[in-house]
């Protein structure tokens, strides 16, 4: 009976502490200013400065990290019902060192190859300490002026905030 009331008390602090992550609005004011960022890949490079007026949805992913290339999967194909391009940009970087691996998956996911790039080496090494990504790989709202303003937002929140 112990036994029993722990395994579910386990469950339920993680389910807590899952939840409590996920969808995290952080305080514009306190929000991290996003640095300079340049992606290249599909004959595009876009620059993360290019974008400010924009709400911008920027996803780190990896295929060996299942949490975030499932992520990966909803963000992109909410962008893809998203109604105006003019107020929200989807960009989504992925780590895997193999880029034909990238690219299979992108074909086999139904991602929009324009959004997706693969970054590798010292580039990813960079990318990864400039955005804090040593716990795993995020999703960050950034808002029109260049700060983060929600880190892995559901599908609902990011309906509530681009519907401003």
């Amino acid at each position: 009976m112990k036994k029993t009331i722990r395994i579910i008390v386990f469950f339920a602090v993680l389910l807590v502490s899952i939840s409590a992550y996920t969808g995290k609005v952080i305080d514009a004011k306190e929000g991290y200013k996003i640095p300079s960022l340049t992606l290249i890949g599909n004959n595009t490079q876009i620059n993360l400065n290019e974008l400010k007026g924009k709400y911008v949805l920027l996803s780190f992913w990896a295929s060996t990290d299942a949490i975030s290339r499932v992520a990966c999967n909803e963000y992109s194909a909410f962008a893809k019902n998203a109604e105006s391009e003019e107020q929200f940009c989807f960009l989504s970087v992925n780590f895997d060192r193999s880029e034909r691996l990238f690219r299979e998956i992108v074909r086999r996911d139904n991602l929009n190859s324009k959004t997706q790039f693969n970054v590798q080496g010292d580039d990813a090494k960079k990318i990864k300490e400039t955005f804090h990504l040593e716990d795993g790989y995020n999703t960050l709202l950034i808002d029109p002026i260049g700060r983060v303003i929600a880190t892995n937002p559901s599908t609902e929140t990011l309906t509530k905030i681009l519907s401003l």
